[in-house]
């Protein structure tokens, strides 16, 4: 055995004994039985083990970090040296991986079909779900007058239907990050849409296909959550330290999302269209966000720039095709929190 391996199972050791747990039966739980020895009581030991899950992780979190130093074992000192930094991340992650799934509530794996039979449910085309998450395609409450109409007569269904699945699940905070949906400020950007029904549906031809530039704007945003989100993992950041990073990576993605979209030559991509979708933009916006860049959002969402004044007061349908879910849809390529 190397002296990284030493090292890392020393760690490990540490870590699980400091819990006051047994390694062979916390090895025996991570392993899929495959190591270590099973615990008189499985049933109370899972329960143990997961109760403590926070700390262990916390633990492991702070060796792995040293173990990724340049100055650790794992990291070649000389020539030749092989550099074992990534296969102690490798099993550093596959273990606690299973721990993690073998703590998670039923509804971690059910959330988000649960969410979607909401749709169903309320009426509505389920298809429109999560419409957005590709590359800003797609359309938020539907693409004909009668869909919209439909869609902003059940609205207040769909969203107690979804705050209702949210509510029975544990762990619904770290499904909805996932997918980056925020039920409340869904429906606040729902609710701006219905009220400007003709200008919403007249500003789809303008988003149906984004250039270069929004591409771009959308990828650099979905490397940037891809990263938040393995930080997060890895350091486990609290709900305030992730909207910290979070609103500050979406607030630059909705300055260059909005400049790109106003650039794009199309009768559609209209100063009316692009400030709705602004005011979109802006309502979906999570509340952290307005505290955790408070000057960042009063700049981006001043109200002139949503342009209220050259709307259809009477509007029944209109415009913006936005990425309504559109962050870790693009962030991921998924959608938007």
């Amino acid at each position: 055995m190397t002296a990284c391996q030493t090292q890392f199972l020393s760690n490990l050791y540490g870590c699980i004994q400091n819990q006051t747990m047994v390694v062979n039966n916390f090895l025996w739980l991570v392993t899929n039985q495959s190591n270590g020895q099973a615990p008189a009581d499985v049933t109370a030991f899972k329960a143990e083990a997961c109760g403590k899950q926070r700390a262990l992780v916390q633990c492991g979190v702070q060796f792995m970090q040293t173990l990724m130093s340049q100055q650790s074992p794992c990291t070649p000192q000389k020539q030749g040296q092989k550099d074992e930094r990534q296969i102690v991340d490798g099993q550093f992650r596959a273990l606690f991986g299973t721990l993690d799934n073998a703590c998670a509530d039923p509804c971690r794996a059910t959330l988000t079909k649960e969410l979607r039979d909401c749709y169903d449910s309320s009426g509505l085309d389920p298809e429109l779900f999560l419409s957005n998450s590709t590359m800003g395609r797609g359309a938020v409450i539907g693409t004909t007058t009668s869909q919209v109409a439909l869609f902003c007569k059940n609205r207040v269904s769909l969203v107690t239907c979804m705050k209702g699945k949210r509510d029975g699940c544990p762990e619904a905070p770290m499904v909805l990050r996932a997918i980056g949906l925020d039920i409340e400020s869904m429906d606040k950007g729902v609710s701006i849409l219905c009220k400007h029904q003709k200008d919403y549906l007249s500003g789809i031809p303008c988003f149906e296909e984004p250039t270069d530039k929004v591409v771009a704007c959308q990828e650099v945003q979905g490397r940037a959550i891809m990263q938040l989100m393995s930080t997060a993992q890895q350091q486990t950041l609290d709900q305030n330290q992730y909207f910290e990073q979070f609103c500050q990576i979406r607030l630059k993605h909705m300055s260059c999302d909005l400049e790109s979209w106003k650039e794009k030559t199309h009768q559609a991509c209209n100063e009316k269209v692009i400030g709705l979708r602004s005011e979109l933009e802006c309502e979906l916006l999570p509340d952290q966000c307005l505290t955790a860049q408070k000057d960042t959002v009063a700049q981006v969402c001043q109200v002139s720039n949503f342009k209220r004044s050259q709307r259809n007061k009477m509007s029944a349908a209109s415009s913006v095709h936005f990425e309504l879910f559109s962050l870790v849809a693009v962030m991921l390529g998924v959608l938007m929190i």
